[in-house]
């Protein structure tokens, strides 16, 4: 998935519901609860309510010609210290669908990096719809499949509407003794409810059924917790690496946070999701206008009011004798006393008019945060498209190089076995099927021993919490091509390669296997000044007597987004140790670039 780390939108799920009868019914009185829980106020009449100082309530309503209601909208906008927090709940009955959306939106001040999490209002909102994704029911709890249930759950996690992933759990043979597995369970369930389908395979029985009817590769092994993505594929091996799941094992380790790792993905897909077509183009009607337009002060009525029309100060009407000034003791005229009635009734006109007035102000301040606010998700979006494109390009670019070597590989190989077919070594031709590209960086940490040139000191955990991310086995892949290039580079040198991996990337001894563009031998002074230490990585005691040492060169796997991950090697071929040390493999670290 696209990096949205900078990106205002916090937190959206769709919620899809079989009943358009009562939704907007249901929407208000589920919303009105959650209001009356945080701020003991729900007013739902049109307009904008203030629910405390900093708090702003505004309820739009979008009708067809005839009157009946077509989409309700709330948004609550909190001005707090740290952020500008908007939650917006879109409610929509049409021909096309009918659905409601929760959206959370923060902007924070320069400099704060305030968390965001679910709104608790969508947990409730799931218990008040029942709502639906596809042929499966969206639920709070995990629905229990036994062995004859198994065709239903293949039909759900086949289904060409569906739009959600489906996280599916198996019970571990044994339960544990310390109910961590259940505990982590429930808690990756009450997260990702309203966001994915959620079953549990009731026993052994039902989880040979699943592993016979999806197949070994797509399985669940007992103790482990899969999410399938849309668009499952059975009959496709390679496919089952799309649909990440942990095992018994790390579900069971108190060390091990990927079940936390499989909950934000869930929430991220449902984040990234697009906006159904029918819930982006509803229009809302600006009720603060609706209200001001028919009114007009000083009537009841709705008729503009009579304004007299006043000559301005020491004007004359034409062709008129001048003033004559009274003389000095000239007594005045006696001045009437104003009607007490009158008097009250202009103060009472004055102080609705400076209650108005203050109204105005505070309805324009408003719309000016509202402008601004949607300003910076504007620019949010345009860098997020703009991100997205480049990182397509690149992607095409990385295909196409592989492609090409790919091309290069399949011509060497024939001439190879032409030879030694001429050679009469007609045996030598036939070799097993080679290991694939890894799809998870935990298989790439299973083949590390094969790499005799290289020597990992890489803490696995920061590696491991990569194959969260929806580009996780792209990235894994893309790791492990890094490793082995740098393995050719450290025979290579010993061989007698002269140069460095930069220099070996540059040769044609290398054969193109990783692009010099993405290796970096250096970070920048102001780097190593401010954040040098988050480069300072383990290596054996040979090497350094304080058994870690400062490493800067590094191997780029991606380029976009806050996670571009990075490998941190130094090179000790020339070295105790002959071999490159690889101290790092993780999301990017802090640099002068990050936000």
């Amino acid at each position: 998935m696209t990096d949205r780390s900078d990106h205002p939108l916090a937190h959206r799920t769709v919620l899809t519901v079989p009943d358009a009868e009562t939704l907007f019914e249901d929407v208000r009185r589920t919303s009105a609860r959650w209001l009356l829980g945080r701020y003991g106020a729900a007013p739902l009449e049109p307009g904008r309510h203030r629910l405390d100082p900093a708090t702003v309530l505004t309820n739009h309503t979008a009708r067809l010609p005839e009157g009946t209601e077509r989409a309700i909208r709330l948004q609550l906008l909190e001005e707090k210290e740290e952020a500008v927090w908007r939650t917006t709940i879109t409610a929509l009955a049409s021909e096309d669908m009918a659905a409601v959306s929760v959206g959370l939106e923060v902007f924070p001040d320069e400099g704060a990096r305030p968390r965001a999490g679910r709104p608790k209002l969508v947990r409730d909102l799931v218990a008040a719809l029942r709502p639906e994704d596809g042929s499966a029911r969206l639920t709070l709890d995990a629905q229990c499949v036994e062995a004859g249930g198994v065709e239903t759950l293949m039909d759900v996690l086949c289904d060409p509407e569906r739009r959600l992933p489906v996280v599916v759990a198996a019970d571990p043979v044994r339960s544990p003794v310390d109910g961590l597995w259940s505990e982590r369970l429930e808690r990756i369930v009450r997260q990702a409810a309203g966001a994915a389908s959620l079953y549990r395979l009731a026993d052994l029985e039902a989880v040979d059924a699943f592993r016979e009817a999806i197949g070994e590769d797509h399985g669940v092994a007992p103790g482990a917790v899969r999410t399938y993505l849309t668009d499952v594929d059975p009959a496709w091996g390679k496919d089952a690496s799309r649909h990440r799941f942990l095992t018994a094992a790390r579900m069971c380790d108190a060390g091990d946070r990927a079940w936390f790792g499989m909950v934000r993905a869930v929430q991220r897909l449902s984040t990234a999701a697009p906006l159904p077509r029918p819930l982006r183009r509803v229009l809302f009607p600006d009720e603060t206008a609706r209200r001001h337009g028919g009114r007009e002060r000083g009537r009841g009525d709705g008729r503009p009011a009579a304004v007299p029309v006043l000559p301005p100060p020491h004007a004359q009407p034409p062709n008129s004798p001048p003033p004559v000034t009274p003389p000095p003791d000239t007594p005045l005229p006696d001045t009437p006393l104003p009607d007490p009635d009158e008097a009250m009734r202009l103060r009472t006109e004055a102080e609705e008019l400076r209650a108005e007035l203050e109204q105005a102000r505070e309805e324009l301040r408003q719309a000016r945060l509202d402008a601004e606010l949607s300003a910076r998700s504007l620019a949010a979006l345009e860098e997020q498209r703009d991100r997205a494109v480049s990182q397509a390009e690149e992607d095409m670019e990385t295909a196409l190089r592989a492609m090409d070597g790919e091309e290069a590989a399949r011509a060497e190989v024939y001439v190879l076995r032409e030879r030694l077919c001429e050679e009469g070594r007609y045996e030598e031709t036939v070799v097993k099927e080679a290991a694939g590209a890894p799809d998870s960086f935990a298989m790439v940490w299973e083949r590390l021993d094969s790499l005799d040139g290289v020597l990992v000191t890489a803490d696995a955990q920061r590696a491991l919490e990569l194959d969260d991310a929806q580009r996780g086995h792209i990235w894994a892949a893309k790791a492990w091509k890094g490793l082995r290039a740098l393995d050719a580079y450290a025979k290579a040198a010993k061989d007698g390669f002269k140069g460095g991996f930069y220099q070996y990337c540059s040769s044609p001894q290398s054969g193109g296997e990783w692009p010099r563009k993405q290796v970096a031998l250096v970070e920048s002074e102001t780097t190593m000044n401010r954040w040098g230490e988050e480069r300072i990585f383990p290596v054996p005691t040979g090497v350094d007597a304080s058994g870690r040492a400062e490493m800067q060169s590094h191997l780029k796997i991606d380029s976009k987004g806050s996670t571009s991950p990075r490998v941190y090697f130094l090179d000790d071929t020339k070295g105790i140790t002959g071999r490159v040390i690889v101290g790092y493999i993780g999301a990017h670290l802090t640099n002068t670039r990050t936000n």
